[in-house]
């Protein structure tokens, strides 16, 4: 990346991150028997992130809401495959935000939104006011917010994903990811898609037809098409119009929800690496300054 992109807003799925850094570090306590390993990774991310992107201060983590979202309100099964989150994770959160607080780096949770709503509007917000983005998630859903001005980071693959990268992996655009996931649907979400319809197929309707409503549109002519089983997937099609529809409305992150944010709320004033881990060691070692 030149350095334009080496300064982009940085916004971070910290939910996401928050729960990888738990069950990776799940077992650190202090002397206290306090549990720790959530915060120690999340500071550990935070860290190679600001030290990767050394040119930007544009950097805010995004977390998600405990009250219902309209998701839960579409579809009762939304998310029911999840268990609740761990009573030794829960007791990390408001030491790990008061961490942050203090280190001057902004967080934001809605109550009934979910993070990649937020992360989705805000990215839209500042795309609008000239800026590039960088989303650090390694979340699927994340890759339909991908435009010309707004990158995914894979911090598992350590690789930037562009419009470019999608078209060569996929042959579709970021868009038509919504599409993708209303037709497999998503285990990790209970996104129920239609049955019997793999990435394989899916991917080979959308590079025909480039989105749902374009498939329900030429329907009749899937069994013409060059597709192994093309009259059973016609059936699936017909039988789950519906469902498709549903999960539609449940893969597509809102860019729309209302935030009033600027640059300035955003930008971090003075960071140190050794400042993060002093502040660290106070709040969970019980250290004195």
């Amino acid at each position: 990346m030149n350095q334009n992109k080496n300064n982009p807003v940085i916004i971070i799925d910290g939910s996401l991150y928050l729960y990888s850094s738990y069950y990776t570090f799940r077992h650190f306590e202090n002397h206290l028997g306090e549990p720790y390993g959530a915060i120690y990774g999340m500071l550990n991310i935070i860290n190679k992130i600001l030290k990767k992107y050394e040119y930007s201060k544009k950097f805010i983590i995004i977390f998600d809401s405990s009250k219902k979202t309209f998701r839960k309100k579409l579809f009762k099964e939304y998310k029911n495959n999840r268990p609740p989150m761990p009573a030794s994770l829960y007791i990390q959160i408001d030491p790990l935000l008061k961490i942050l607080n203090k280190i001057g780096i902004k967080t934001l949770n809605i109550p009934g939104i979910e993070a990649d709503d937020i992360i989705g509007s805000i990215a839209s917000i500042f795309e609008e006011k000239g800026e590039k983005i960088l989303i650090i998630s390694h979340d699927k859903d994340m890759l339909q917010l991908v435009t010309k001005n707004i990158f995914i980071f894979n911090k598992q693959k350590n690789s930037i994903i562009t419009p470019e990268n999608i078209k060569d992996k996929y042959g579709i655009k970021p868009k038509a990811f919504i599409d993708l996931l209303a037709l497999v649907g998503d285990v990790s979400d209970n996104i129920p898609g239609i049955p019997k319809i793999g990435i394989k197929t899916a991917l080979s309707l959308l590079n025909k037809f480039s989105n749902l409503h374009e498939i329900y549109k030429n329907i009749e002519k899937i069994p013409l098409l060059p597709l192994r089983n093309a009259k059973n997937i016609t059936l699936q099609l017909k039988k789950y119009k519906e469902t498709a529809f549903l999960s539609y409305k449940l893969a597509k992150i809102k860019i729309d929800i209302p935030i009033d944010i600027t640059l300035k709320d955003i930008t971090l004033e003075q960071y140190s690496s050794k400042n993060i881990f002093k502040i660290f060691r106070q709040y969970i070692f019980h250290k004195k300054e």
